[in-house]
């Protein structure tokens, strides 16, 4: 007799994760889903190296059907589009009515069913990451985007209700950090203008019903108390600009010309600017930076002994020797590139947390801007961690990894930085069809948001195939994207 999920609240998934030995964990493992933590009657727990992680929790906010068939020991899952069979003690899962190897058979432990969930949630459309350091599990529904294993297309951003448009509370500048506050998150647009030289600040979905009053109309309101000694702006305006979409634009009138840098403040209710003077030979800014946010990720194959993609880091061999790989081909070719390949958890050593390695790698990467201001392109190196039929490609009899380019749509102008990897991807495929996956979105909902893609319009993360790939097929993907990286460094 079969039941549904509402009867079935002891009902596990198992999560195939094996986890690293280097250092004791905690007692208890840390679930969540798109962020959200989850709390359930029953603690997920280890059992021989996996993760066990309650299904009622997930299945409920997912909406997935469970069923249970006491007779024949089966369980069953589905949803709209997807059918999986686990047979308790099966070697296999049928998947839509086809048969699939399973590596972590479902089983039964002290009366609670337990099934292999890394195998169910990705195939129910959720994303599994194993976050050692936080000795936490996380799971996120695929359209958020986190492992680049879903279609890559333009994002569409949700539109806000009108009255529920956040209110302008602060326009302040400081020496050269300018910052806009308003009562809730919204999504600037930020430009330079010539002639005269000018910064605008649209801010889309914004209205003055905050702190701020508003202009009369067909006039602009002034920011007050701005010091005569700033060296970078003279007077500060703001107006409704376009009040069908309610656009609020904010212009600071420049002294003289400058560069600016949007920073990740954390804080999605507040933009916050640097500027700085121009270069004087804007021309000779065109070195390139290459560093790995993710140093140690690294490749079954080339690693003796590991079958885990889990597994697939080592403080060696990883896609440090990737960024080694594309500076050294850009420098043949007569590019200015600074190249770095810090170790993140041998620097920070106990202290380290995986979940902040994109902290880590913008303090290199502030370092580097600092000492060498003629930077201009920067790339994040990294390895994705989709199956080989999805990061490989065969192109004239040999195979290549595929590139996958991350966009984080957090950073206000984030389409600058989409249109440099359309760019690239541009190239690339002219020359090798197939050999990009697309170009991928990703939001604060799952986790950084920004990859301080913010540091420069010429940015990208790169994913350069998967835990499946050898070294070989990625360094050959590495020397084809060193020819498109200097094509455009010649032609801007």
């Amino acid at each position: 007799m079969k039941k549904s999920i509402l009867t079935l609240m002891s009902l596990l998934f198992v999560l195939s994760f094996a986890l690293p030995t280097a250092k004791a964990a905690p007692s208890t493992i840390r679930l969540y889903l798109d962020g959200q933590k989850l709390s359930s009657s029953v603690a997920p727990k280890m059992i021989n190296q996996t993760t066990m992680v309650p299904i009622r929790v997930i299945a409920e906010a997912l909406g997935v059907n469970v069923t249970w068939d006491k007779k024949s020991q089966i369980t069953t899952l589905s949803n709209d589009t997807t059918t999986i069979v686990l047979p308790i003690n099966g070697a296999y899962a049928i998947l839509n009515g086809k048969a699939k190897t399973l590596e972590q058979p479902a089983t039964v432990n002290n009366g609670v069913t337990l099934l292999p969930i890394r195998f169910v949630a990705e195939n129910l459309g959720l994303v599994v990451k194993w976050d050692a350091s936080a000795y936490a599990v996380s799971l996120f529904r695929a359209n958020n985007g986190v492992s680049g294993s879903d279609p890559a297309e333009d994002p569409t951003v949700p539109a806000i209700p009108p009255d529920q448009y956040p209110a302008l509370q602060a326009i302040q500048l400081d020496n050269n950090q300018f910052t806009i506050a308003t009562s809730g998150s919204f999504s600037p647009n930020v430009s330079l203008l010539t002639n005269p030289d000018r910064l605008v600040v649209d801010l889309p979905g914004v209205t003055f019903n905050g702190t701020i009053s508003a202009p009369a109309e067909s006039t602009s309101g002034e920011v007050s108390n701005i010091p005569a000694s700033n060296p970078y702006v003279s007077t500060i305006h703001y107006k409704m600009n376009d009040p069908e979409s309610s656009t609020v634009r904010v212009i600071l009138d420049l002294k003289q010309k400058v560069s600016y840098q949007i920073q990740n403040s954390g804080d999605s209710s507040k933009l916050v600017i640097r500027l700085a003077a121009a270069a004087s030979s804007p021309d000779t800014k065109s070195a390139i930076y290459i560093y790995q946010s993710h140093n140690r990720e690294s490749w079954i194959p080339e690693l003796p002994g590991v079958t885990n993609p889990d597994l697939a880091f080592n403080a060696t061999t990883n896609v440090s020797m990737l960024g080694a790989r594309l500076a050294g081909v850009l420098q043949a070719m007569g590019a200015q590139v600074y190249h770095t390949s810090y170790d993140y958890a041998d620097i920070y050593g106990s202290q380290f947390n995986y979940a902040k390695s994109y902290v880590y790698s913008e303090k290199s990467i502030i370092n580097q801007l600092a000492l060498h201001p003629q930077i201009k392109y920067l790339f994040d190196i990294h390895r994705d961690t989709s199956p080989r039929t999805e990061t490989t490609v065969k192109i004239n009899g040999t195979n290549y990894a595929k590139l996958y380019f991350v966009i984080g749509l957090e950073n206000p102008n984030w389409q600058q930085n989409a249109a440099f990897a359309k760019k690239i991807q541009a190239m690339v495929t002219a020359k090798y069809p197939g050999l990009s996956r697309g170009v991928y979105f990703k939001d604060k909902s799952v986790g950084n948001g920004w990859y301080n893609q913010n540091y420069s319009p010429s940015s990208a993360l790169i994913e350069v195939g998967g835990t499946a790939n050898t070294l070989a097929e990625s360094n050959r993907t590495m020397d084809i994207l060193a020819q498109a990286i200097n094509q455009i460094r010649l032609s801007e």
